[in-house]
């Protein structure tokens, strides 16, 4: 794997990390050896935290190992002491800014939201009551058109008849 892919794949996972647990800041240059070979910081400056691809001078500590060990160290997959005791993982300088890697908390992993419930059918509203003399009124006057009202105030028609001859 080019050290391009290598490093990539790093810093996405540490850029999902909570970094809350952090209490003091560090700067480590991590130099993976072997397939990919090259280097890159993690540092947590002021409240800030960076993973950039580059050589870090001023830093804690160096941490020397394979670019798969880091990967596996920084996703989880991998206990950095046991990689230590295994040989996996070598470093230089201040141990306990080493450790800060150990305070990264390792981002949750997404659940699926709860399906949202459904809402109950609306209820229809019952329709309201009215009194029995404004019943009785409604019911007794038949609805008038304004063209009754014209029909039946105009003058009668002319009935014509028709006489048989």
């Amino acid at each position: 794997m080019t050290y391009e892919k290598t490093f990539d794949g790093i810093k996405k996972t540490l850029m999902k990390a909570d970094t809350s647990g952090l209490d003091r800041d560090f700067a480590l240059q991590c130099n993976i050896q072997g397939e990919g070979e090259g280097s890159f910081y993690i540092a947590f400056k002021e409240g800030v935290f960076s993973v950039e691809p580059y050589d870090y001078k001023d830093n804690d500590a160096q941490l020397y190992a394979s670019g798969d060990t880091f990967s596996k160290m920084l996703s989880g997959k991998l206990d950095g002491g046991k990689a230590f005791e295994q040989g996996l993982l070598g470093f230089d300088g201040d141990v306990e800014a080493v450790l800060m890697l150990k305070k990264l908390k390792k981002p949750a992993t997404e659940k699926k939201a709860p399906a949202a419930k459904k809402a109950a059918p609306a209820k229809k509203a019952a329709p309201a009551k009215k009194s029995t003399n404004a019943a009785k009124a409604t019911a007794a006057k038949p609805a008038v058109k304004k063209s009754d009202v014209a029909k039946a105030t105009a003058a009668p028609a002319k009935e014509e008849t028709k006489t048989e001859k």
